[in-house]
């Protein structure tokens, strides 16, 4: 479909808006990961730059279209002929030229194939915009998580210090016990700050991603438990070709069409010569042909060059189309093992620490074990849950990968 000057003005003008107006509304919407994968499509960064790319493409087609690249020549002479009086010699001429073997018609396609190449690489870099957007957007899900834990262990810390606090009035512990209890609730006030200085940083890596100003205004919703978006896709077809494979066959075609060109550049210059000549009471018309002979230059080079190129394109091609078909098949088998080793953690490990941590808990408040072993068995039980988050998270970067190979992020075919 052909674009017009105003609409690619009209796409120029909004990628060059400040991205204080673009993000205006969107940093006080909810943040889930449909809205996520709706705003990087369109408004991240590196979208908006590769936009403006397309818009230069349609001004070179433009530029392409003319008649010709050169311009006719006007020539004038004038001056006193010698040894005569009040005699001057005048000459006018012109020279228009000709672009032979459809030059014309050559630029042409080869503008309207580099157009067609940067829709394309729009298109993948939409498609790495999200991947990027999508991977920030479950990094600051399992910081949250990871705040979560620690305010988890915060709360229990402060309990089992009022525990200490109790026992040791009532004679049943030693003084070292609430020594002990007071350092686990140092160390989990600290894992808590610790856990709200990452959440800060994964929301600007965020904001950045979406090509918003601020994290301030952030509201991110969603479980780093939910996959069924990737789970859908796992079960999908993907894309007969993805966009990277569609941006490498649009070289090659670029390539063909800059063949061609360069071919009718071999032809010889030709333009169309009329003069007119004022010899003293004589008038003098004249018109030729001026033709330029490319012996010395032949310009075959620019062939060669551009054959070269079409060669590096193709074999471009089949390497990523084979790397393309590898990387899915890789992200398939990693996002299953990544899904089952999360249901492993879910049917079997959270279980039984939980169950665990209760009775330890209720032990040492009935004096059946000491606070030593009741915070080797807490750091068991936080150990596991850090894990069973690690896995979480792993699931999820699988999921992101395997959408990303996919290339299901965009309705692009």
């Amino acid at each position: 479909m052909r674009i017009s000057t105003l609409q690619a003005l009209t796409v120029a003008a909004i990628c060059m808006l400040p991205t204080a107006v673009i993000a205006a509304d969107p940093g006080r919407e909810p943040l889930t990961l449909a809205r996520v994968i709706e705003l990087s499509s369109a408004s991240a960064p590196d979208v908006r730059l590769a936009l403006i790319r397309v818009a230069e493409g349609e001004a070179n087609l433009a530029g392409a279209r003319v008649r010709t690249l050169e311009n006719p020549k006007l020539e004038l002479n004038a001056g006193p002929r010698t040894g005569t009086e009040n005699s001057i010699d005048a000459e006018v001429g012109i020279e228009i030229p000709i672009e032979l073997g459809s030059r014309r018609s050559k630029r042409v396609a080869l503008a309207q194939a580099g157009i067609r190449r940067e829709k394309q690489a729009t298109e993948d870099v939409r498609r790495q915009a999200v991947t990027a957007a999508v991977g920030a957007y479950y990094r600051v899900l399992q910081a949250e998580e990871q705040l979560g834990l620690a305010e988890g262990r915060k709360k229990l810390a402060q309990e089992l210090l009022r525990t200490a606090k109790e026992r040791h009035v009532a004679g049943d512990v030693a003084k070292f016990e609430v020594n002990l209890a007071l350092t686990e609730a140092a160390r989990a006030e600290s894992e808590v700050s610790s856990a709200q200085g990452g959440i800060a940083s994964k929301r600007s890596a965020l904001a950045r991603a979406l090509g918003l100003p601020s994290a301030a205004d952030l509201q991110v919703t969603g479980s780093i438990k939910e996959r069924s978006f990737f789970d859908a896709i796992g079960s999908a077809p993907g894309p007969a070709k993805r966009a990277d494979l569609r941006t490498a066959l649009a070289d090659v075609e670029a390539a063909r069409a800059a063949i061609s060109l360069a071919e009718a550049d071999r032809l010889p210059d030709v333009a169309l010569r009329i003069s007119y000549k004022r010899e003293g009471d004589d008038n003098v018309a004249l018109g030729g042909v001026s033709v330029s002979l490319p012996f010395l230059n032949p310009r075959q080079a620019q062939v060669q060059v551009a054959r070269l190129q079409q060669q590096r394109a193709q074999l471009a091609a089949e390497i990523g189309q084979a790397a393309i078909a590898a990387e899915m098949e890789g992200a398939r088998y990693a996002y299953a093992a990544a899904v089952q080793a999360v249901r492993r953690m879910e049917a079997d490990g959270l279980v039984l620490q939980q169950e665990n941590e209760s009775l330890a808990q209720e032990s040492y408040r009935t004096g059946k074990i000491n606070l030593p072993t009741l915070l080797q068995l807490r750091r068991e039980a936080l150990e596991t849950r850090r894990e069973y988050l690690e896995l979480l998270s792993a699931a999820a970067e699988a999921g992101v990968e395997l959408a990303s190979a996919s290339g299901l992020w965009t309705t692009a075919d």
